[in-house]
């Protein structure tokens, strides 16, 4: 029998540890003794005992694969550039009332959600909105479409001022999304854990750039998945 991992769970090694995060049960959680070592090898795709195997299945961390054994974790391309380190145009400091209201909007109706839907649930329907409202392409293929997306990232965060709800890192990123996703620019949540002491994160990015975080930040955790 071949397993794979389940796919709401993804996982990363940080400091020699296994964290994983699992959006269906909305946690982080880490393996220890035997089954951190059987999933070491089954990543490395090494011969593991079936025995071993199964009782990572029954743990709710693999789950049958018909085409053989494999991790189903794609590479998370690291930031290299930091939108809110670069100085914002004139142009960018212009802010109307429509702004104000619509990111006012889009983070009272996100953080309802949050409230009464489960993580998963949250996350599936952002990235089918920007998927429905986004061109298949990549933002930062041009110059042109770089400065409009740092311009439409700075009139959120100006807008976001007005909001008098706590800026929370899931909240604000989920928010940005949709409203960069509104005006035809496809991003990314990356979710980042660091091991001691454990703490999580997440960021919007688009491609190299991480919009919302600065880059020290965002590099100084190691992402684990990316939404």
């Amino acid at each position: 029998m071949s397993y794979q991992l389940r796919e709401d769970l993804s996982c990363c090694d940080v400091d020699g540890h296994m964290i994983f995060l699992d959006i269906a049960r909305d946690r982080y959680f880490r393996l220890t003794g035997h089954r951190e070592k059987a999933m070491r090898r089954f990543q490395a795709n090494e011969d593991i005992a079936p025995m071993l195997l199964e009782d990572l299945a029954t743990a709710g961390i693999l789950v049958e694969a018909p085409d053989g054994v494999y991790v189903a974790t794609a590479s998370i391309q690291r930031p290299s550039r930091s939108a809110i380190e670069r100085p914002p145009a004139i142009g960018d400091r212009r802010l109307n009332m429509t702004a104000i209201f619509e990111v006012m909007a889009i983070v009272w109706s996100t953080r309802r959600q949050l409230k009464l839907r489960p993580l998963k649930t949250n996350l599936d329907e952002a990235s089918a909105y920007r998927d429905r409202k986004c061109v298949l392409r990549k933002v930062a293929e041009s110059a042109a479409l770089e400065d409009n997306l740092i311009h439409a990232n700075w009139q959120f965060a100006y807008a976001r001022r007005y909001a008098p709800i706590e800026p929370i890192c899931l909240l604000d990123s989920l928010s940005l999304l949709r409203f960069l996703a509104r005006r035809g620019m496809p991003t990314n949540i990356v979710f980042g854990v660091t091991s001691e002491p454990f703490a999580a994160h997440c960021w919007v990015q688009a491609g190299d750039i991480v919009l919302n975080e600065t880059l020290s930040e965002a590099n100084a955790h190691t992402p684990i998945r990316s939404v």
